[in-house]
């Protein structure tokens, strides 16, 4: 339910004589960023005829058999203005492949495209959502006439093994520090093999001191926006 103005005026005048106004304005400019960011994402599945709204919780997937489910978090969409200026922001370069770990229904597939990058894969352990990510990049590309490659891949992210093309890994908390170690260490069997600069981002980064603590990687930066943190790292 939306407050209404009567009630924001007042949250207004609380926080101008509580805080100031420096916090006030701060704290306004961030509330407007979050409904921004939140109205466009209304109409992403609209714009292209997708299907990646809603929250899809570990105990719905009763087509997973990897072990790791209870390890996983949950499928959330991706919002699409804090991912663009996040990776803008701390100058993520497009040229690559970009993968996405626990891409669920690939609404973060469909922005690296929208954020030029030409080919994209998405791994998942539900096959029932990977399905569903198929779909939405099949009708994805009718809609935009962009071209790009993808490639699905139904699986546990912590047997994904990481191809030589592969430079940007996308995690929007998908899954536990446990697979988050594995992950990391199939990708340094990667660099090992062929190196290259490989980007880490990662949204909402709960497990972050598993990156910090790895020594492959270095934190690059933070970026912040409607209500989004990301947490950008790049190999040593």
């Amino acid at each position: 339910m939306r407050d209404s103005p009567r009630q924001v005026n007042a949250r207004l005048a609380r926080s101008l004589r509580n805080h100031g106004v420096l916090h006030t304005l701060r704290a306004a400019r961030r509330h407007l960023s979050i409904f921004v960011s939140r109205q466009l994402d209304r109409h992403f599945d609209a714009s292209f005829g997708t299907d990646t709204r809603g929250v899809v919780e570990n105990a719905a997937l009763s087509d997973v058999t990897s072990p790791n489910l209870a390890r996983g978090i949950r499928y959330e969409p991706t919002r699409a203005l804090p991912f663009r200026r996040a990776l803008r922001a701390v100058g993520v370069p497009s040229g690559g492949a970009f993968v996405d770990l626990g891409c669920g229904k690939g609404r973060a597939l469909m922005l690296a495209v929208l954020c030029g990058f030409e080919h994209v894969t998405g791994v998942d352990y539900s096959e029932a959502l990977c399905t569903v990510a198929e779909r939405n990049l099949d009708q994805f590309r009718e809609r935009t006439r962009r071209t790009f490659t993808w490639d699905i891949r139904a699986m546990d992210a912590a047997e994904y093994a990481f191809s030589d093309g592969d430079t940007v890994v996308y995690l929007f908390n998908p899954f536990d520090a446990v697979v988050l170690s594995a992950v990391l260490s199939r990708l340094r069997q990667s660099l090992e093999r062929h190196p290259r600069t490989v980007w880490i981002v990662y949204h909402n980064p709960v497990w972050r001191p598993t990156l910090d603590n790895d020594g492959a990687f270095e934190h690059v930066g933070t970026h912040s926006s409607g209500g989004c943190v990301f947490a950008v790292y790049r190999s040593r």
